[in-house]
């Protein structure tokens, strides 16, 4: 079995793909695709080997590849998107597109070849919430879950019955205390609790979550950021908005691994990569210092490898965590400009 990553390079406007050596914990680069400009945020079809790309700009894009023999990457097209992308989710028959700038949740229709289509109205809410940073749908079909950074809450949908719009908006979920910004979110593989990360506070809390309503109770929280970080409370990077302390909390990432029983989670302005264990009251395994302003960070399909990639260092570290939420520093290497995103496809 062979398992191809996928490096979304921002400031390089590449998508890179590299061999994961599952045993080693090594990437090995095979191909780069050029001219992928703004490119920021991936998806992927694993049961038509699609991936599809974000990418920024005054026309903000959707790039659509084929993974073929050899994990090389055959371009399909690039389609217009209502608005700028800061997550995708796969959904199946769609993809759900959360918009920071825009501050929308919208649901675009895809074909039977996985290309965006007119067939179907495309789902656009532009009133949930200020700046929309995270979208994921749970494993039941059941909700959608969003983080709304700008509004303090998560925002839940429930999926649209016939006559219905696709998703249907539910009660919003607020996460206090106020000004901490909820950022990523994660949903457990048994989808009975929801992780969420929030980008000024430097938390990750808990909830619990009804899988028939789709509401969600706050069960616990535990802190990424040390006191000898010297950080202060962060603010949202929005136009217009509040002048930016020296030393702000600016958490970014939420990711699970070893099967949903660990939490992984990346701060910025200090570099660290911290571990926790996942649960009703997570707490927090190890931590170390990282790639330089680790944005991105994503798990690796067995679940034991955490690759993180630095805004600023244009290198990616892969780590591999044991049951006990342990790290250990496997390989470190240089990529592309601003490695934003990553995505995986395994083959048999």
């Amino acid at each position: 079995m062979s398992t191809y990553t996928f490096i979304a390079c921002r400031a390089s406007g590449t998508i890179e793909v590299h061999a994961l050596d599952a045993e080693r914990g090594t990437l090995r680069r095979l191909t780069v695709v050029d001219g992928v400009d703004g490119v920021s945020t991936l998806a992927f079809d694993h049961d038509r080997a699609i991936l599809y790309a974000g990418r920024g700009g005054e026309q903000p894009l959707l790039g659509v590849f084929t993974v073929v023999a050899g994990g090389r990457l055959e371009h399909r097209g690039d389609f217009e998107l209502p608005h700028s992308a800061a997550f995708i989710s796969f959904d199946g028959d769609g993809l759900l597109i959360a918009s920071y700038h825009d501050s929308a949740v919208t649901r675009l229709p895809l074909d039977d070849d996985g290309l965006p289509t007119s067939s179907r109205p495309v789902f656009d809410d532009t009133t949930a919430g200020k700046n929309i940073h995270c979208i994921v749908p749970t494993r039941d079909g059941r909700h959608v879950y969003a983080t709304a950074l700008g509004s303090d809450t998560i925002v839940a949908y429930r999926r649209g019955e016939e006559g219905e719009a696709a998703l249907v908006r539910l009660e919003d979920t607020v996460v206090e205390p106020a000004g901490e910004g909820p950022r990523h979110l994660v949903v457990s593989p048994d989808g009975a609790r929801v992780g969420v990360v929030t980008e000024m506070g430097g938390h990750v809390y808990a909830y619990d979550r009804d899988a028939e309503s789709g509401a969600l109770s706050f069960t616990g929280g535990a802190p990424i950021a040390e006191r000898a970080d010297l950080l202060v409370r962060g603010v949202a990077r929005v136009a217009g908005g509040a002048p930016v302390p020296e030393r702000p909390i600016w958490a970014a990432e939420l990711r699970q691994a070893r099967g949903g029983e660990l939490w992984v989670a990346t701060e910025r302005t200090a570099s660290t990569l911290s571990v926790l264990r996942a649960g009703a009251k997570p707490s927090r395994t190890s931590r170390v210092v990282t790639e330089e302003r680790p944005r991105a960070a994503a798990v690796s399909p067995a679940g034991d490898l955490i690759l993180v990639g630095g805004e600023t260092s244009s290198h990616v570290s892969v780590y591999r965590v044991d049951a006990e939420g342990q790290l250990e520093l496997t390989q470190r290497i240089e990529t592309g400009g601003n490695p934003a995103w990553f995505a995986f496809q395994r083959v048999d």
